[in-house]
């Protein structure tokens, strides 16, 4: 048994350790403290200070178990007074460090002259008679905009009647700017429109959500599948392609399926499985869409060949990935007989129509100086501003592009 001078030696051993580390931990966290008053006058955000200080201590009883095997001398890691001890030495030394931190940017405020405005003093009511920033409130009701996903409830609920805080002698855009930076960093928002009164005051916002995923770009009656192929170096997003495979219908592994796991294709027993749309390659997966019926032809553990045909591409695949990444988006607008539109020319239109479609007749791109007449229907490209201005103007309501599957079609 171990008698009582020993122990007594152990306790002070472990006495002057605490004390040690905490001394530790109060110069770090006030050397943090000092002098992050001293870069940027400002003191040291809640617990950082003494998180370093700590974070020393950890560091050096790390130095010291895998440099002896021990806490201190003379007590086996395992024992419970080593437990004890590092308790209590992160106790001591978080407190510590608390103090030390406090008493290191009070030593840099007194050195370096800085003094703390009280916010219920004097001072600070000067500032804020000075009116060096304008509360801006916003609506009670928050508006979707026009082509994007609704934004969830709760959000528009956590929106309504907040009230925001620009500076004074900003102008109306500057303000504009600054409310839609801000509504779509903080509140993750693909997309945020204020609009402002003459006074500068916010008469109405709106915000969305992009689309995710390939949904909005999918063909109606189409899905959209990854299979294992060979990289096709020459084919380019929109290409048609067809999808060709050695493995037999019939059940059951034969030789040209063992050739095909070994890497030799077999070209005397392929079969065509379907076609479809090249949308996406990365080294041996291939995205294509193909017809919703022969999406179960195509195994998730067979290896297909793509034969493409690049003379046939379109570059609509292209231009619908643009449009999902600009503000613009693309609404149709149907002229009717008493429509304020009749008469107006194509070109008076907010963005660009991209279709003019009249008596079943369609026309890509119609020139501007082209009249609306009654029953035309326009797919117009623009931004949902735009929209709400010409909504605002005429009475009419765009409406979204949408695919027979009810998902959203660029």
């Amino acid at each position: 048994m171990i008698d009582a001078a020993v122990y007594a030696e152990l306790l002070r051993q472990a006495s002057v350790g605490i004390v040690g580390l905490g001394l530790l931990s109060a110069v770090v966290a006030g050397l943090l403290a000092a002098g992050y008053r001293r870069v940027t006058t400002r003191g040291a955000p809640a617990g950082v200070a003494v998180g370093l200080g700590l974070s020393s201590v950890a560091g050096y009883l790390s130095y010291a178990v895998f440099a002896t095997g021990t806490v201190f001398e003379g007590l086996p890691l395992e024992h419970p007074a080593s437990a004890g001890y590092l308790l209590a030495t992160f106790a001591v030394a978080g407190v510590v460090g608390t103090a030390g931190g406090r008493f290191g940017d009070r030593i840099a405020r007194q050195v370096l002259d800085i003094d703390r405005i009280d916010a219920n003093g004097e001072p600070a009511s000067v500032v804020r008679a000075a009116r060096l920033a304008v509360a801006l409130e916003l609506p009670e009701t928050i508006d979707d905009a026009d082509g994007y996903r609704a934004v969830d409830p709760a959000v528009r609920q956590e929106l309504a009647g907040t009230a925001v805080r620009v500076p004074h002698d900003s102008s109306i855009s500057e303000r504009r700017d600054r409310l839609e930076r801000h509504l779509e960093r903080d509140y993750d928002l693909d997309y945020a429109a204020v609009t402002m009164a003459s006074d500068g005051s916010i008469e109405r916002v709106r915000v969305g959500q992009r689309q995710p995923g390939l949904g909005s770009l999918l063909p109606p009656s189409t899905v959209a599948v990854a299979i294992r192929t060979d990289p096709l170096p020459d084919a380019s997003v929109g290409d048609p392609v067809e999808i060709w495979t050695s493995k037999p219908q019939e059940h059951g592994r034969t030789a040209a399926d063992e050739r095909e796991r070994e890497g030799q294709w077999d070209r005397h027993r392929e079969r065509l499985v379907a076609t479809g749309t090249l949308r996406a390659s990365t080294g041996s997966v291939a995205t294509v869409l193909v017809d919703a019926d022969r999406a179960r032809d195509l195994a998730a553990d067979e290896r297909y060949r793509l034969v493409a045909h690049p003379d046939e591409t379109t570059d609509g695949y292209e231009f619908a990935a643009a449009v999902r990444t600009a503000d613009q988006t693309v609404t149709t607008i149907t002229v009717e007989p008493d429509d304020p539109l009749v008469g107006e020319f194509v070109g008076w239109l907010p963005g660009r129509v991209l279709v003019l479609e009249r008596d079943g007749d369609r026309q890509p791109l119609p020139p501007d100086r082209r009249t609306l007449e009654a029953g035309d229907e326009c797919w117009l490209l623009a931004s949902p501003a735009g929209l709400a201005a010409l909504e605002a103007e005429t009475g009419d309501t765009a409406t979204s592009v949408e695919s027979e599957t009810g998902e959203r079609a660029w």
